[in-house]
């Protein structure tokens, strides 16, 4: 998938798993660093890759990831459960580190954060190439398996751009329909 669809699908799941985990607890912090974490962490498994759209969006982005490209094979560990688990361990340890007067729920958090990760790495499997599900074993995994796997799509063809792409923006909006009010009571509070 290219970064834009990885980013939408990863707010889409942000969000929903925002809405779902933060119950009453409907606050401009937490709600700002879900929308902010879900696009983080939707493009974090693309850092194994120089023209990654999260190397292009940061300061000296692009010479950080020429540097990386060269040592790192794309859809290796970060496209794995490792990857996964080192993620999720660091992002622990972060939202641990939140003081509570930034009144941000660190547990909503943690979860937005592993849940936009994992959407990038099942949107990877529906692709040709597959992922390294279980790194460093290098059997590439893929959704629908053997033999099936003639319908899996191609990264940035029609397919992705005029149907996974435009479905996913309708249900990213939904879901701020849907939850307006919430929204809404979190942004003027």
């Amino acid at each position: 998938m290219t970064g834009k669809t990885h980013q939408i699908i990863g707010q889409t799941v942000g969000l929903t798993t925002y809405f779902a985990l933060a119950g009453s607890d409907y606050n401009p912090a937490t709600f700002a660093f879900a929308v902010v974490v879900s696009s983080v962490a939707a493009l974090l498994p693309d850092i194994d890759q120089s023209s990654s759209s999260l190397w292009q969006s940061i300061p000296l982005g692009r010479a950080a990831g020429a540097v990386v490209d060269p040592f790192i094979k794309h859809r290796n560990l970060s496209h794995s459960v490792l990857g996964t688990a080192i993620v999720g361990a660091v992002a622990y340890w972060l939202t641990s580190l939140m003081p509570s007067y930034w009144g941000v729920n660190g547990h909503v958090i943690l979860w937005v954060t592993l849940s936009s990760y994992i959407s990038h790495l099942l949107a990877d499997m529906v692709t040709v190439e597959g992922i390294p599900l279980l790194f460093p074993y290098q059997r590439m995994f893929g959704l629908p398996p053997r033999p099936f796997q003639g319908v899996r799509i191609v990264t940035g063809k029609w397919f992705e751009n005029w149907v996974i792409f435009p479905i996913v923006n309708i249900a990213l909006v939904l879901i701020i329909i849907i939850h307006w009010d919430k929204i809404r009571a979190v942004l003027f509070k």
